[in-house]
């Protein structure tokens, strides 16, 4: 027995397939859009501060923030491009309200991000006890060092992390949804081949 199962004149349509189709490009646009968002949000989410010199951060929230080293970026109107070794540079982080300096240690993760005209890597971090202002000093102590960009950031794996699963999340649903339409439909219209063709034996037999 065949089926002529591209005929148009049975339900489901065969935009069904189209459809399926549809969903599953709408999928891939909206993982791309949201994964590059997500990132996009990260990354301008940091704090900049030209380095060496001083700067006061207002942190949002207690808990731990990464200084990451900017060595291609865009600030205060102004293009860096900065590869060379940055050993010696010294970070002191105070807390504005106690003066009390605070910890600063090398970054646990290694992190790097790069989005249109900047790229950075975790370099240091340091533990706020809670939110507030803090002075932030960078410095080359021991010898001169070139002008280079720094950020600062909290919870920025974490967040792009939770934007990946999500898009994941949203690209396999789509693809999950598309096959679900792409089968019923296939069923649904072999079905309906097979009672035609079952009416049309039983009305020759007839004849």
């Amino acid at each position: 027995m065949h089926l002529d199962m591209k005929s148009d004149d049975v339900s489901p349509s065969l935009w069904f397939y189209a459809l399926a189709i549809f969903i599953v490009l709408s999928g891939f646009a909206a993982f791309a859009g949201l994964l590059y968002s997500g990132i996009s949000d990260s990354v301008n989410g940091l704090m900049q501060i030209k380095a060496p010199g001083n700067a006061e951060l207002n942190l949002s929230e207690s808990g731990e923030w990464t200084v990451f080293y900017e060595s291609n970026s865009y600030f205060e109107g102004r293009i860096y491009s900065t590869g060379e070794e940055i050993s010696g540079l010294k970070i002191r982080v105070r807390e504005k309200a106690t003066g009390i300096d605070q910890a600063v240690y090398p970054a646990k993760v290694s992190f790097s991000y790069s989005l249109g005209s900047r790229s950075g890597r975790s370099i240091f971090a340091f533990r706020a006890p809670r939110a507030g202002v803090y002075q932030f000093n960078s410095s080359y102590p021991d010898r001169a060092g070139p002008e280079i960009v720094l950020a600062v950031g909290k919870g920025m794996a974490e967040g792009l992390f939770s934007s990946i699963a999500l898009s994941m999340a949203l690209l396999f649903g789509s693809i999950l949804l598309a096959s679900i339409v792409a089968y019923y439909t296939y069923n649904r219209r072999k079905r309906a081949f097979l009672k035609r063709e079952e009416e049309e034996r039983l009305m020759g037999g007839n004849n």
